[in-house]
């Protein structure tokens, strides 16, 4: 009777490099299987939780893996080595948080906290499970920002003021003796058409 295991898809690629590194191909597949369903659940918890629910679930599914692994009776040891592997993928994320973690995770606890001192749920439930608009910047879509209010039309021309011009007294400079024109802020724009 063959024996039951989760990474026995890995076995055909990890056969050339078990064989280089000289170990059995179950053992490697059973490490890189169990790293990788760990990260297939670290990604899930990720996607929709945050904060102290998200250490808590990783928490528990490492515990769960590991201790099964650990304790279980009648497990083949493929089994064992592809659930330890997971499991203490998901334990070692709480060992080895981001600095950022740290300040997440206690905002999120003092959020919750204070979310259900007052009695307001969705508060308590938005520190700890993701919102729609926090989906949509993982995703890079942003709402669409309200569009500009209309250009009001241009007003009938009006007769622009004009100043003198000052005149050279320098020898053999042009003297002009035409007026320009005085460009208010608000003229400027009627001038340029």
């Amino acid at each position: 009777m063959p024996e039951f295991n989760i990474t026995g898809w890995l076995d055909p690629v990890a056969d050339y490099f078990a064989k280089q590194a000289g170990i059995p191909t179950g053992d490697l597949s059973a490490q890189t299987g169990g790293e990788l369903i760990g990260n297939g659940l670290e990604a899930l918890a990720d996607f929709f939780t945050k904060g102290w629910l998200n250490k808590v679930i990783q928490f528990a599914a490492g515990a769960t893996a590991a201790g099964y692994a650990i304790w279980a009776p009648g497990v083949s040891t493929r089994f064992r080595k592809e659930f330890l592997a997971l499991g203490t993928h998901e334990l070692l994320r709480l060992v080895d948080p981001k600095p950022s973690d740290y300040v997440e995770v206690s905002e999120s606890f003092y959020k919750t906290v204070d979310g259900l001192s007052r009695g307001d749920w969705n508060a308590a439930l938005a520190s700890v499970l993701r919102t729609p608009f926090e989906y949509q910047a993982m995703m890079g879509v942003h709402p669409s920002a309200p569009s500009p209010a209309p250009t009001p039309p241009p007003t009938p021309s009006t007769p622009i003021p004009t100043t003198p011009t000052q005149r050279s007294t320098l020898p053999g400079k042009y003297t002009v003796s035409e007026e320009t024109p005085y460009m208010s802020p608000r003229n400027r724009y009627l001038v340029s058409g």
